[in-house]
């Protein structure tokens, strides 16, 4: 994977985005990793078979909201 300091967005976003065509690339900041910027289609291919969801409280599903509501009466319990 290339690295490429968060300035260089500013100074070679060609060069970036070509290189992120490729094969995915660390942004860094202050010589840490901090992001990943990666093609829509390599993206899809490692994500989209994800199930994982996230929802907002009130659109949760109800054997979710069941499952964590026996949790926390596990918690008080202790």
């Amino acid at each position: 994977m290339k690295h490429y300091p968060s300035t260089d967005l500013k100074q070679k976003l060609g060069d970036v985005l070509a290189a992120a065509s490729q094969q995915p690339v660390s942004i860094t900041r202050h010589n840490k990793p901090r992001y990943v910027l990666m093609s829509i289609e390599t993206y899809e291919a490692q994500f989209s078979k994800d199930s994982r969801r996230a929802y907002a409280a009130k659109d949760a599903p109800s054997e979710h909201v069941e499952m964590l509501e026996e949790y926390a009466a596990e918690l008080d319990r202790d």
